[in-house]
């Protein structure tokens, strides 16, 4: 082995190290929401990019992906720069003119409450003024989502066979059933905080404070600072709620969901693929013990049923649908192809009965006296009210949106009810809501384009390992439709898995190599 293979080798170790480094510590670091876990991010989505352009030096070569995705990434990054920067103001008031109404009035949520609801501002004076109206939240927005398009790009770059899929999957998957064991132990003993220990707020001064809990997807009310004067008193403070906290993630149940969307499926992918004979004749205990991967199939199908009971448990009756069709998405077409058939049916069916009886486990945790509540769904009402709020602001900012990130500062000024989100309940549209008709049309695009290219990248797929395909397919299926009814990427270690998962997927859909054949 020469220099060059040698110093390609280890450009390849450290490449596979900061990404499952990346993947778990972040779910690990209370979800990316505590105070250092940014810099975390930004330093290991440094050094994954340094060693992807390092292993494409010594390869002499960069393969160039026949797809738009990273473009249209980049599209995103520039309409968030777009929204920060100040505009001519004929310009303005063409592109956003409630923007440029806001802006006029100087220091904008101050003067903007007393403007009432639906922001019935005054006509603007001279000056520029950007279409963003938080730009610090859409400039925090732009450096999160330049790090989850390097790791996305990294990952098109990384995952072009086997084994180097494994370690995107393996990581998510590891991540997820953490927190499903922690589930499980803090449900039994009825504890609600982070890691079973630590109260945000109250905790020692690594672990998240209060400021960290208001700014996770959360819901806040502001209150009076001394509850005897609330009569008199102009000082208030935003109060934000304190759901039971799942493992290591802050946002409550939510943030549990939202990464099994992505968890679930791929653990049901993997076990199927472990289970599938690949031409063997040999009996299914005879295959998996001379293989060495009988204890590894039996927990992961122990964690899978446990993972989809919680997961129902938490998620409701109208909740677990996402997580329903993603299951049989992937169990189904895989089965006969696989040459699992009565098997693979099997374990899907299962997993499904096992989200149905965390169905009515969660209506009977619900009747236990003084048990906190563990159902993310809020209800059709009030999600519907959010939605109505959310339409709302849409109204007013139509083309560009009121800026990346600013959800959470928009929505006190339209708000029907005492409570402010810092999520529209559906990230769906919380991105139509901040980025506009122009960021749906970026994201319709890229949904086109996968939709196009997915038939044929099944059909490159051989028939063994059609279950490693529908895992990806239902993944990404699973994760679109939760995100249309409740939020998702908001949280930080939801972002980075589902950038990763994307990365992995754009490099399949792409047609550079077959993902599901090991190579030398």
């Amino acid at each position: 082995m020469n220099v060059r293979q040698r110093l390609l080798k280890i450009a390849d170790r450290i490449v596979t190290l900061v990404l499952a480094s990346l993947l778990t510590g972040t779910t690990l670091a209370f979800g990316g929401a505590v105070w250092w876990a940014r810099p975390m991010i930004a330093g290991l989505t440094s050094l994954l990019v340094i060693a992807s352009l390092a292993r494409v030096a010594l390869e002499g070569r960069m393969r160039v992906l026949k797809s738009p995705l990273t473009a249209l990434g980049a599209l995103a990054l520039a309409l968030a720069a777009v929204q920060l920067s100040p505009l001519p103001p004929r310009v303005a008031e063409q592109l956003s003119p409630r923007s440029r109404a806001a802006y006029a009035l100087g220091f904008f949520p101050e003067r903007a409450r007393a403007a009432g609801p639906g922001l019935a501002l005054p006509e603007p004076a001279g000056g520029g003024s950007p279409v963003t109206l938080d730009r610090s939240g859409t400039l925090q927005w732009l450096a999160g989502a330049t790090a989850c398009l390097a790791l996305f790009w990294s990952v098109s770059l990384f995952a072009d066979r086997l084994g180097r899929l494994y370690v995107v999957w393996g990581s998510i998957i590891a991540a997820f059933f953490f927190n499903t064991s922690f589930a499980l132990v803090q449900l039994v003993s009825r504890s609600g905080h982070l890691f079973g220990l630590y109260d945000p707020g109250l905790g020692p001064w690594w672990t998240p404070s209060v400021g960290d809990l208001l700014a996770t997807p959360n819901t806040t009310a502001l209150r009076a600072l001394d509850a005897a004067s609330a009569a008199t008193t102009s000082w208030a403070v935003p109060v934000p709620d304190r759901p039971f906290l799942i493992g290591s993630l802050m946002g409550g149940p939510g943030a549990f969901l939202a990464l099994g969307t992505i968890g679930l499926p791929l653990a049901l992918a993997l076990i199927l693929q472990l289970l599938a004979p690949r031409g063997s004749r040999e009996g299914l205990r005879t295959r998996l013990g001379d293989s060495g991967q009988g204890g590894l199939v039996v927990l992961l199908i122990g964690l899978l049923w446990t993972s989809a009971v919680l997961i129902g448990l938490m998620a409701g009756r109208w909740l677990s649908l996402p997580f329903a069709i993603s299951l049989v998405l992937v169990g189904l077409p895989s089965a006969r192809p696989s040459g699992l058939r009565w098997l693979g049916l099997i374990v899907t069916l299962l997993s499904v009965l096992a989200l149905g009886g965390g169905i009515l486990l969660g209506e009977v945790w619900s009747r236990i006296p003084d048990a906190r509540p563990l159902a993310s769904a809020e209800g059709l009402e009030t999600a519907t009210r959010v939605w109505a709020d959310a339409w709302a602001i849409l109204r007013d900012f139509p083309v560009l949106g009121t800026g990346l990130g600013s959800f959470a500062s928009i929505f006190p000024l339209y708000k029907s009810c005492d409570e402010a989100r810092t999520t529209a309940l559906s990230s769906l549209l919380q991105w139509w809501v901040e980025a506009g008709a122009v960021g749906v049309a970026l994201l319709v695009v890229a949904l086109l384009w996968c939709l196009y290219r997915l038939p044929g990248a099944v059909r490159r797929v051989g028939t063994a390992d059609r279950a490693l395909a529908f895992g990806m397919i239902g993944a990404a299926a699973g994760f679109g439709l939760f995100s249309a009814v409740h939020w998702t990427v908001e949280l930080a270690a939801v972002a980075v898995a589902a950038s990763a998962l994307g990365g992995a997927g754009n490099r399949w859909l792409a047609g550079g190599t077959d993902l599901f054949v090991e190579r030398g």
